[in-house]
């Protein structure tokens, strides 16, 4: 994977840019020159042509970059320029010159993990790109975690992290589990662990629905219906999907 400048996004490695400020995608945006607010379009296509010889796309419109590398991958990354020829905004483009991730953003990871595009603004806050090049969710995240584990137990879920708490959206940028506790894991469907305080851990599902307190040390996943748990006594206990503790 091509990357510029390595920024870390939690579950992956991102491409980071350095400019003053950044826009969102798929909609006009605005972004400030000389004091003078421009509208910026969203672009479809760019022009020019693929240089299969040298793997570029070769650029003639001033207003972006102009050789676009994509070093054997399938999708590159590509910028915005200004007058002086400076790299502004980063976006994705594919070897049709087809416009991917619009180039909106301080930063943009190079492929697709789990469907989407991360992306950063300016604040470094991320949000959500679907391979459709649509912004699912705008930059507004401290973290997003596209992470195989979590995807394991269950994909319809996405874990971030907001404003020092941890909550759960779907694939559609909508809140599933709000923004109460400074850690939560996925247990299994429908099923979260909630950390109440440090070593004090209980069950809950997606409604927030309390199932058990916060009486064990740690967390798990559920297999078969069951974790094995463990609270302040020392002592394990088999919790079961539906709440039930049972002293092992």
């Amino acid at each position: 994977m091509r990357i510029n400048n390595p920024y870390k996004i939690v579950g992956i490695v991102a491409t980071i840019v350095l400019i003053g400020s950044s826009c969102r995608g798929q909609e006009a945006t605005k972004a400030a020159k000389g004091g003078v607010e421009d509208t910026v379009l969203p672009i479809g296509q760019l022009k020019g042509k693929y240089n299969a010889i040298e793997d570029i796309w070769e650029n003639p419109d001033t207003a972006y970059e102009q050789f676009i590398r994509f070093d054997g991958e399938s999708l590159a990354t590509f910028h915005r320029t200004d007058a002086n020829g400076d790299l502004g905004t980063v976006g994705i483009v594919d070897k049709t010159g087809k416009v991917i991730v619009q180039p909106n953003y301080f930063s943009t990871t190079t492929k697709p993990h789990f469907g989407f595009f991360e992306v950063q603004d300016s604040k470094q806050r991320v949000g959500l790109i679907n391979e459709k090049g649509v912004e699912v969710v705008s930059p507004q995240y401290e973290s997003i975690f596209l992470d195989a584990s979590l995807m394991a137990i269950d994909s319809t879920v996405i874990k971030v992290a907001k404003d020092g708490k941890q909550g759960f959206i779907d694939y559609n940028g909508a809140i599933v589990v709000p923004f109460k506790y400074q850690v939560l894991d996925v247990a299994g469907k429908n099923r979260i662990m909630y950390m109440e305080s440090p070593q004090h851990w209980g069950l809950m599902d997606y409604n927030s629905k309390i199932m058990t307190d916060p009486v064990f040390t740690f967390s798990n996943i559920f297999v078969d219906g069951k974790m094995v748990l463990q609270q302040a006594d020392g002592e394990e206990y088999t919790l079961y999907e539906d709440g039930k503790i049972v002293k092992k």
